[in-house]
């Protein structure tokens, strides 16, 4: 009793290892994953976070900076000054010097040092476009989003379409088994010849080729999901939406009713944000021509001496001063004006880029409209056209097994079933792309 209860146990505890370790994600729920996981995610989210540091930085140029500093000196040899000798001596010629040597063996300073940014427009501007430059980085980081939602939304469609084309031949390679396995009692009985088995042998050994492709189309269709994601690829992962589901989220009506403004693409938005960044750059080249001013203040205390006794009744002399820098900018030999005139070139480079994005989105929703639509029209067709096959090839088969039909136009009935089958798959890829491309385009997650 107790080896039984024992075996239970490990029974259900090596069970709930197994589905601990298998983790099912709806379409939303592998995206929202991602946006947590997805390594250009998480490096456009680290972008964004050295922006913030970056406009610390900058906001700290224009703070009130402090700092101390200690130098302690000590002189092997003191420097020789060479005074004319008849400043002592009258009667000394005029070209006669006095060696003489000024200071002390030991000098020691403690100076405090502060200074004040009052005005600079250069670091105005470059304030501002370290801000503008932090906005970039968060919408560069919801363009990310944007792109990582699209890649698995496509890598996720690719592997129930991958599924669902496992799942026909499946199909199609049990129904062709199951008429060899009969052909070959027929034969066997003398009703066939040899050639009519070969045939079926010939046609379901290609099917089978077809269905090992198509289980590591789908292998791989996952683990690039996956890697998507940023799971680990030895994880164990189950896909709880299914084709139907996810295709009435894609129809037609519901797609193209999508309003598109082109200030909610985020394209757009990002290169708004660099033509704002070149108008911050033309600023800060014309705020080169103006002054900066500065305010500072120092104060120190110097101990001499002819032996180190800095605590034991030595004295320290004080000086301190304060004062207000001006630096104006006078004559740089043109370089001041040749680099506001490659701004002001690069701004209005920016402004045409911006209109040309805008166009360009416009025509690409257009495009993406159209691409849509086509693959929606053509995927109902070929839907249409699978069942119309399968009926095909059902009656085939019952017209083969009755004896009124020969192997081989039974085998032309499945090749034909198998292209156009082969054509549906592609059809519901194609729809599943543009539908995702069209979102894209028109800004919508």
């Amino acid at each position: 009793m107790k080896f039984v209860t024992l075996l239970l146990c490990t029974t259900l505890g090596l069970g709930q290892l197994f589905s601990q370790n298998e983790q099912t994600f709806t379409l939303k729920q592998a995206q929202e994953y991602a946006l947590k996981n997805n390594y250009n995610r998480v490096n456009a989210e680290k972008d964004v976070l050295i922006a913030k540091k970056k406009v610390m930085e900058t906001t700290g140029i224009g703070l009130p900076h402090v700092s101390a500093e200690a130098q302690f000196q000590n002189f092997l040899e003191l420097p020789v000054s060479l005074i004319p000798a008849n400043v002592f001596d009258p009667r000394a010629p005029k070209d006669q010097y006095a060696e003489l040597k000024f200071g002390t063996d030991y000098n020691t300073t403690a100076r405090l040092n502060a200074s004040q940014l009052l005005f600079d427009g250069s670091y105005i501007v470059g304030l501002q476009a370290s801000r503008t430059y932090k906005s970039f980085a968060e919408k560069n980081l919801e363009k990310t989003e944007v792109t990582v939602r699209e890649e698995i939304a496509q890598a996720y469609y690719l592997c129930l379409v991958a599924e669902e084309n496992k799942g026909i031949l499946q199909k199609i390679a049990t129904s062709t088994e199951k008429l060899l396995e009969e052909t070959k009692k027929t034969f066997k009985e003398g009703f066939v010849e040899e050639q009519h088995v070969d045939q079926l042998q010939l046609t379901h050994k290609n099917i089978l080729n077809s269905l090992a492709e198509a289980n590591r189309q789908k292998e791989i269709a996952l683990n690039f999901l996956k890697f998507q994601m940023g799971l680990e690829l030895d994880t164990k992962i189950l896909l709880s939406d299914n084709i139907e589901m996810l295709l009435g989220e894609v129809s037609a009506e519901d797609v193209l009713s999508k309003e598109y403004k082109v200030d909610n693409n985020v394209d757009f938005q990002l290169i708004k944000v660099n033509e704002s960044l070149m108008k911050l750059n033309l600023r800060k080249e014309k705020y080169a021509f103006a002054p900066s001013i500065a305010a500072f203040f120092t104060h120190q205390q110097q101990n001499m001496g002819d032996k180190i006794e800095l605590t034991n009744g030595d004295k320290w002399y004080p000086s301190t001063l304060w004062g207000i820098s001006i630096k104006l900018p006078i004559i740089s030999g043109g370089m001041r004006l040749a680099k506001m005139g490659q701004a002001r070139l690069e701004y209005e480079k920016a402004k045409a880029n911006s209109i040309q994005v805008e166009q360009g989105l416009k025509l690409k929703v257009q495009k993406a409209k159209s691409d849509y639509t086509t693959s929606y029209s053509v995927y109902l067709n070929q839907k249409e056209g699978l069942g119309i096959a399968e009926k095909i090839n059902n009656n085939s088969t019952r017209k083969y097994t009755e004896g009124m039909i020969s192997s081989m136009e039974m085998t032309q009935s499945q090749t034909q079933y198998l292209e156009t089958q082969a054509k549906y798959i592609k059809s519901l890829l194609d729809l599943f792309n543009s539908s995702s491309e069209l979102k894209k385009a028109i800004g919508t997650k």
